[in-house]
């Protein structure tokens, strides 16, 4: 299966979820240009992610994106931006694709890669509660 397809089917998990009134973007280190790194590395790109984040003035919460059957995860940020700067930071991680949330609604938009954005359907359906691992929601 194709990454942009595999990007489509994925579901989060998210210890606390912010309100549906913020638009947000989810953004990762991991694994850059869908390339699969080691746990280390992926943990220092992460812990630099969360650094520079927190010392721009963001306060970003923790979630993991994950395949439908939750046995491949990727720490990401929930983080109130600008989609274009979150576009931007995207590309500087070298991700192919970054996710963007609206009422409710998740997007997938490309950073690398040249597909069309496209809405996904609800984010709070694709919604796990990470300490369950069951739906989660609003």
């Amino acid at each position: 299966m194709e990454l942009w397809q595999l990007y489509q089917n994925t579901v989060f998990l998210m210890p606390k979820t912010p309100s549906r009134r913020l638009a947000f973007a989810i953004v990762t280190a991991h694994n850059p240009r869908g390339k699969a790194l080691g746990e280390e590395a992926n943990h220092y790109r992460d812990q630099r992610l969360e650094a520079e984040l927190l010392g721009a003035g963001f306060h970003p919460l923790p979630l993991w994106g994950c395949s439908p059957d939750l046995k491949h995860r990727e720490k990401s940020w929930a983080v109130v931006m600008a989609k274009t700067r979150a576009v931007e930071l995207g590309l500087r991680l070298e991700q192919n694709a970054i996710y963007w949330v609206e009422q409710d609604r998740l997007y997938l938009v490309p950073c690398l890669l040249t597909e069309d954005e496209c809405c996904l359907g609800r984010f709070s359906e694709r919604l796990f509660d990470a300490e369950l691992g069951g739906p989660g929601g609003f």
